[in-house]
C-alpha cells in the first residue's frame, strides 16, 4: 500500500483487448464492451499452431467500478511434428478442471469509498491471469504467477482491502490481502492481516500449498526420466504440503509529498524446513511537477538456517513445486535424472541454505501507465541466484508487457534456456476494429524423454523442462 492514492498499479502492466480509445458516443452509455476474436499463426514448442481466441469483455466503470473479460485461445496444430500427440486441438490445454475455469480471463472491482468523516476504504480485487502478485515485503510471496505453464491456464485471485483513517489525531489503518492462484486450488493461498498506527504496522500471513508433492515417481526402466500421468502430469507419491507463516514489523517515515522510506523486519517459519530472518529498507520517491512518477529503491539482508529459501512462492515457483531442477530440453537430461531430481519442498529440505543472503531492486511507474522492475536475490547453496526484470506499458496506442527471469549458479548466463522464463506479449490498436497482436516466450511444459510416446492421455517417462511460443496475428473487435 503507498501513501500516494493517485498512482499507477505497481503490481503489474497488463494487456487488455479493449484498451483502444472509446469513439464519443460511447461516453453516453453506462454498460460498455466488445466482442473480440484473435487469429494468429506461429509455433507452440515443436508444432506450428492456427490460434483463434474468441473472447467477450465488459466495462461498467459508468456504474460500478468493475471490469469483467471471457475468453480463451484455442490451439490447432497444422502439423504435429515429432514427438506426435495426436489430437488436432491441443488437448493438454484443455484436460483439467483449472482449464476451463480460466475463461474467466479477468475480473477487476477497484473501489475508493469514504468511510465516517475521515476515513477510506480501499478495495482492489483480481480474478484471472495473475502476472505478478505480491504480499506484504516479499518476503514469502514475490513475483509469483500463476500461468507460465504452456499447457495449464489458470485463473486466480488477488484481493486487497483497506481501510484508513484518525485513530487519537495520527494515521491508523487495517488491511488485509488474499491470494489464491488456482480457482480449482491447485496452486498457493493465504492470507496477509495488518494494522498501522502513527507509521509503525505489524502483519502476520499464512500461506500454504496443500497438494505441493515431496517425492517423484521413476519411470520404469529409465534412470534418467519421471512418470508422467495420463493427464501430462508428473506422477507423485508420499506426503503432500507445504506452508510458511511469519510476523512482519515496519515503520513509514514520509514528507507526505515526495517521499517514503519504510524500514522493515521480516521472522518467517516453514513447518518442517526451516526459519529465516529479512531487514529491509524500501524507499520510495515522487517525482516531476506533476508527482505522477515515482522511483523505488529496495534493499534487504536475509539470513536463514539450513531449509529457508527466502521468497519461497517466486516467480518460479509453479514449475518448481513439481521439479526444482532445471533441465531445457530432453537431449539434456541427465543420465540419472529420476534418482536424483526433487519437488521444491524436498530440495529445500535436503540442501544446505544456510547463511546470509539478500536482495536489491529498483523499480520505477507512471501514472500515464508504465511500469519497470528489476531484482536481483541470491542465498547460499545450490540454485541462488535469481535475476527478475519486468516491463509493462499501457497506453491507447500500445500496450506491452516482458517478463525475464533466470535462476542458476554465480556467474550465470541469464540467456540460458535451463533456468529461464521468459514471456512478451504486444498489442497495437490499428483501427478502431482491429489489432495486430504478437506473443513469444519460452516457458515451462511437462516434456517426454527421448523415445518416449507423447500420445494423449498415454502415461511415459519425462520430465519438466522449457518450451517456446511465438504467435503473430491479427484480432477484429465489436465495441458498443
Amino acid at each position: 500500500m503507498s501513501l500516494w492514492t493517485a498512482r499507477a498499479s505497481a503490481q503489474e502492466v497488463l494487456i487488455e483487448a479493449d484498451a483502444s480509445p472509446r469513439p464519443p458516443e460511447y461516453q453516453v452509455r453506462k454498460v460498455h464492451g466488445d466482442i473480440r476474436f484473435g487469429a494468429g499463426f506461429g509455433f507452440v514448442a515443436e508444432d506450428p499452431i492456427f490460434s483463434a481466441e474468441p473472447s467477450f469483455g465488459l466495462d461498467l466503470r459508468d456504474i460500478a467500478p468493475v471490469q469483467l473479460r471471457l475468453g480463451a485461445p484455442v490451439h490447432i496444430r497444422m502439423y504435429d511434428r515429432d514427438p506426435e500427440q495426436g489430437p488436432v486441438v491441443r488437448n493438454t490445454e484443455w484436460d483439467e478442471a483449472g482449464d476451463y475455469l480460466a475463461i474467466l480471463q479477468r475480473l477487476q472491482y477497484s473501489g475508493d469509498y469514504v468511510f465516517g468523516r475521515e476515513g477510506r476504504v480501499l478495495i482492489d480485487l483480481r480474478v484471472g491471469d495473475l502476472q505478478r502478485v505480491q504480499v506484504g515485503h516479499g518476503s514469502m510471496v514475490r513475483g509469483y504467477a500463476n500461468s507460465l505453464d504452456l499447457d495449464r491456464r489458470r485463473s486466480g485471485v488477488d484481493l486487497d482491502a483497506r481501510i484508513e483513517g484518525l485513530l487519537l489525531e495520527h494515521p491508523a489503518g487495517a488491511e488485509i490481502a488474499f491470494v489464491a492462484g488456482d480457482l480449482a486450488g491447485q496452486q498457493i493461498f493465504g492470507t496477509r492481516i495488518a494494522a498501522d498506527w502513527a507509521g509503525a504496522a505489524l502483519g502476520f500471513s499464512v500461506f500454504g500449498d496443500p497438494y505441493a508433492p515431496r517425492t517423484l515417481v521413476p519411470w520404469d526402466g529409465r534412470a534418467d526420466a519421471l512418470t508422467v500421468d495420463s493427464k501430462n502430469r508428473l506422477q507423485t507419491s508420499g506426503s503432500l504440503g507445504a506452508m510458511a507463516m511469519g510476523l512482519d514489523l515496519s515503520y513509514r517515515w514520509t514528507d507526505r509529498w515526495r517521499f517514503l522510506v519504510t524500514p522493515y523486519l521480516d521472522l518467517n517459519l516453514m513447518p518442517g524446513l526451516g526459519k529465516g530472518m529479512h531487514l529491509g529498507l524500501d524507499t520510495e520517491f515522487i517525482l516531476g511537477r506533476r508527482r505522477r512518477a515515482r522511483l523505488g529503491v529496495v534493499a534487504e539482508l536475509t539470513v536463514g538456517d539450513r531449509g529457508y529459501d527466502p521468497t519461497y512462492f517466486d516467480v518460479f515457483y509453479t514449475m518448481q513445486r513439481m521439479q526444482a531442477q532445471f533441465v531445457a530440453y530432453p537431449g539434456d537430461l541427465p543420465p540419472d535424472f529420476a534418482t536424483t531430481a526433487l519437488p521444491k519442498y524436498s530440495f529445500v529440505l535436503q540442501n544446505d541454505l544456510s547463511g546470509v543472503g539478500g536482495y536489491g531492486a529498483i523499480r520505477f511507474a507512471h501514472d500515464d501507465g508504465a511500469f519497470f522492475e528489476t531484482g536481483y536475490r541470491y542465498r547460499p547453496g545450490p540454485l541462488g541466484h535469481t535475476w527478475e526484470t519486468r516491463l509493462g506499458i499501457d497506453l491507447e496506442v500500445v500496450q506491452l508487457s516482458l517478463l525475464h527471469a533466470h535462476r542458476g549458479k554465480l556467474g550465470f548466463d541469464i540467456i540460458d534456456p535451463a533456468g529461464s522464463l521468459a514471456r512478451f506479449d504486444l498489442n497495437v490498436p490499428v483501427l478502431r476494429w482491429l489489432d495486430v497482436f504478437a506473443q513469444a516466450g519460452f516457458q515451462y511444459q511437462v516434456r517426454r524423454a527421448p523415445g518416449e510416446t507423447a500420445a494423449a492421455r498415454q502415461p511415459a517417462g519425462g520430465f519438466v523442462g522449457g518450451g517456446g511460443l511465438m504467435l503473430l496475428g491479427v484480432a477484429g473487435k465489436f465495441g458498443w
